[in-house]
């Protein structure tokens, strides 16, 4: 009987071996998206609390001759936002972990636009048409989200035993 010698076959959980200093691909996007997500904050707080410096985070604000680049620049944005709207239509439980986004969006839509109205940086009239899309929006996705989940009453009925005999008494 001969032996058949074969190599060892690499752990498909072990760690991949690097020459000393050299850094995964992996951690450097990790790095990165960590470094995009904070910009991208920062970003949106200052165009949201801080219009004056619209400038360093859209390049020129929405003002003057400015404005136009602006606005492709926040409609570039929301291209992205219709992206990953699409990526959860064509595959929810892969991208379940971005399921928060499009929930989010619709209360940032709400919550600047009555807010911009209250203050009077923005009118009604101009403004009415985003907002009522964007409550219709986040009400049917609550509801969905809502309907959704089991009610506890079902869940406690389903946990018990469906007999109806009485339980007997051993002597």
């Amino acid at each position: 009987m001969s032996e058949e010698r074969t190599a060892p076959q690499p752990d498909a959980d072990a760690p991949e071996e690097r020459p000393p200093g050299v850094i995964s691909a992996a951690s450097v996007l990790r790095l990165l998206l960590i470094l995009l997500a904070i910009w991208t904050f920062f970003s949106g707080m200052a165009l949201i609390f801080f219009q004056d410096g619209a400038d360093a985070t859209i390049g020129g604000g929405f003002e003057g001759d400015q404005g136009e680049a602006a606005q492709r620049l926040v409609g570039v944005h929301l291209l992205v936002l219709s992206a990953i709207y699409g990526l959860l239509v064509w595959k929810p439980k892969d991208y379940a972990s971005l399921m928060w986004v499009p929930y989010a969006a619709q209360i940032g839509v709400v919550v600047v636009t009555i807010w911009d109205v209250i203050t009077g940086d923005r009118n009604f009239t101009g403004s009415v048409l985003p907002l009522l899309v964007a409550i219709v929006f986040l009400v049917l996705f609550l509801y969905v989200w809502r309907a959704g989940r089991a009610p506890a009453i079902e869940e406690e009925e389903a946990a018990e035993p469906a007999s109806t005999l009485p339980p007997s008494s051993s002597t």
